[in-house]
């Protein structure tokens, strides 16, 4: 065994060694000195401005979590941490059944409901490229869930990876894996969205699910309805969703000047080299 080990690795630094010398071998076409200081410089700077922003986006992200600990009562209490002014009440201890009602409508897709996919983080969203219905054959006959804006979703096997929260985008049909709800009231269903970014949510969730093999675990509809949840007033709730709301577009907003600046780079890279 020892031999047969020695032999192997051996062949495999023969071989690395061939490739490091037809490597060096290589002819690149290379600019005078002080055109790669400056390029040099430049990527420098670039590099800089990336790091930045994914560190923005990294603070704002953990600022998000400090505040879902923080604006939510834990450990049995019915007071969370930090209030806004005003509100001294205690939350009120509810069914998620007086909150939300399952929507289990069936239909194929249409121009009116086209069909999206339910992405960890994001929601819904349409389909990418790999999933583009123009390469498929189309099957009229399908049918799949019909979900509107507002609506809470959740996949009851991707829980703990980001799978659930409300339906940001509107009119569309998603696969029928996946548990919808709509709010009996007001805006009730965006506000769970948000309470279901914690932990202790997701756990008491888990509690219900059923099966063994990942794929085919399930957590039915009616245990879910009978979870109980700590709800604050109207007034309340609508104010953790609006600040909830101003962080996320501030995420989002440093996301896309980071992807901006992560494109900008790989263009100067095609261009700034033979």
């Amino acid at each position: 065994m020892g031999q047969k080990l020695r032999m192997s690795t051996t062949k495999a630094t023969m071989m690395n060694n061939l490739v490091s010398k037809d490597f060096l071998k290589q002819s690149v076409l290379v600019p005078n000195l002080d055109e790669q200081q400056k390029i040099g410089t430049f990527f420098k700077q670039l590099d800089y401005l990336i790091t930045l922003h994914q560190r923005k986006l990294a603070k704002l992200k953990e600022l998000k979590q400090g505040y879902l600990q923080k604006l939510f009562p834990k450990n049995g209490s019915k007071f969370p941490q930090l209030r806004f002014s005003g509100f001294a009440d205690a939350w009120e201890e509810r069914k998620l059944g007086d909150i939300l009602s399952e929507r289990n409508d069936q239909m194929p897709e249409t121009n009116e409901y086209p069909l999206m996919s339910f992405v960890q983080g994001k929601g819904v969203t349409p389909k990418g490229e790999r999933y583009n219905r123009s390469f498929l054959v189309k099957d009229s006959e399908k049918k799949y869930k019909k979900t509107e804006l507002g609506d809470f979703i959740y996949s009851s096997n991707n829980l703990e990876t980001g799978s659930i929260g409300f339906n940001k985008t509107g009119k569309a049909v998603i696969s029928p894996v996946y548990s919808i709800f709509k709010s009996k009231k007001s805006r009730e269903s965006q506000f769970i969205g948000i309470m279901s970014a914690r932990k202790d949510f997701i756990s008491k969730m888990v509690r219900f699910r059923q099966g063994v093999v990942y794929g085919q675990w399930r957590i039915h509809e009616s245990d879910f309805l009978n979870i109980d949840m700590k709800i604050p007033n109207d007034k309340e709730q609508q104010l953790i969703i609006s600040f909830f709301e101003n962080i996320d577009k501030t995420i989002a907003l440093h996301q896309r000047k980071l992807e901006k600046l992560q494109e900008l780079k790989k263009g100067y890279l095609q261009k700034m080299f033979c």
